[in-house]
């Protein structure tokens, strides 16, 4: 039989690991962001396919494939479907700003006399054009920046997808992994732990749909009342993409003002420019109350964590991390929080789970209204001589 390690060599052993391991993830920190949200995505579809594991008895592996593809399919339609839509209104855009554009030239093209000499601006508007005529060719030597931009991005997209997939595909078993990593004596703690994670994971989720469901209505009813056309969906649009920090609101808020611009109001007496401006205010106060209010009221509640804490961690996340920091930071805090509450216990010697403390039970007493606990008779009074 082999000797046992002694502590120093199980510490030294412990630091070169925690070195390599610190290392590694340095090297591949790039990697971190894209594995967070296949993570992300692979736990959020998770209930789905278990769902439909157990409503068609369908192995593991058609359940996940079924689920899969049926979420490409989806990511593939609704830009095919949106792309057309938006290649026109983009189309009749320009065609507007074409026609503004011969106006403000006939404008200019008259002299304004000032203090008795005549000024022809029509030549400020030609050097402001011809300014930005030229400032074209730098723009076309950033093209193929964008294209290689564009073809990072679509390789980490597929990164995300293949790796949601499979780990959709061995949750289970990456579940069992962990759980096997600690001593035998550990893991009921780990299971324990995990659970409680994840019901703070799904406390999360629930929190955020609720957060989509309220600002989808109150926009569906906002753009509904000024008449904008498209409401409802647009309210829905608003309500999907507000899940995102920040860039959600400005995406939606943006496609409105578009569509405002466009389109004008149904009912309201007012220009189509004008309707645009009143869009974006509406969008601009609201979802300024979504991030400064509703946000944090929400998470809060369902996360159980002070919305003080809740409105400054968003901000600090997408301030250092952007996007998606600001997405995943409340569960992870929350997260960190369990963790560290198992860790103090141990440290301290305490149990991590410490069990209810036992009510007495209640003696009922017959005559007692509802069953009341009566109050102890009072000792027989001593009478004095007699």
């Amino acid at each position: 039989m082999s000797s046992q390690w002694s502590i120093t060599t199980r510490v030294i052993v412990a630091i070169l690991i925690l070195f390599v391991l610190g290392l590694f993830f340095y090297l591949v920190r790039p990697l971190l962001w894209p594995l967070t949200i296949a993570c992300l995505a692979a736990y959020v579809l998770n209930p789905t396919v278990r769902f439909v594991q157990q409503r068609t008895n369908l192995s593991r592996k058609w359940s996940v494939s079924l689920v899969y593809f049926f979420l490409l399919i989806i990511l593939i339609a609704t830009p095919g479907t949106l792309v057309p839509v938006v290649a026109r209104q983009a189309r009749t855009l320009s065609s507007d700003l074409l026609i503004v554009q011969r106006d403000i030239e006939s404008l200019l093209n008259e002299p304004v006399v000032i203090l008795g000499r005549p000024i022809v601006l029509s030549q400020i508007w030609t050097n402001v054009f011809g300014a930005s005529d030229e400032s074209l060719a730098p723009a076309a030597e950033s093209a193929l920046t964008v294209i290689e931009t564009t073809s990072i991005s679509l390789i980490w997209l597929l990164i995300i997808l293949v790796t949601t997939y499979y780990l959709l595909m061995d949750w289970v078993g990456l579940r069992d992994w962990l759980v096997n990593l600690a001593p035998e004596g550990g893991r009921e703690d780990i299971r324990r732990l995990l659970e409680e994670i994840n019901v703070l994971w799904l406390a999360y989720v629930r929190g955020t749909l609720a957060l989509m469901l309220i600002m989808g209505v109150v926009f569906v009813i906002v753009g509904v009342a000024i008449g904008l056309p498209g409401a409802v969906a647009l309210g829905i649009l608003t309500g999907l993409l507000s899940m995102i920090p920040e860039l959600g609101p400005v995406i939606a808020g943006t496609v409105a003002v578009l569509v405002a611009l466009l389109e004008g109001s149904v009912f309201l007496p007012l220009s189509n420019f004008w309707f645009a401006v009143l869009v974006a205010g509406i969008y601009l106060v609201l979802t300024q109350i979504k991030s400064l209010w509703l946000r944090p009221h929400v998470m809060g509640r369902f996360l159980h964590m002070n919305t003080g804490l809740v409105f400054l961690a968003i901000i600090s996340a997408a301030v250092l991390q952007g996007i998606l920091g600001a997405l995943i930071i409340l569960p992870i805090m929350a997260t960190c929080g369990v963790i560290g509450r198992y860790v103090r216990a141990r440290l301290l010697g305490l149990d991590p789970w410490p069990e209810p403390a036992a009510e007495a039970p209640v003696t009922e007493v017959a005559g007692a209204p509802g069953g009341e606990e009566l109050p102890p008779p009072l000792a027989p009074s001593v009478e004095q001589g007699d």
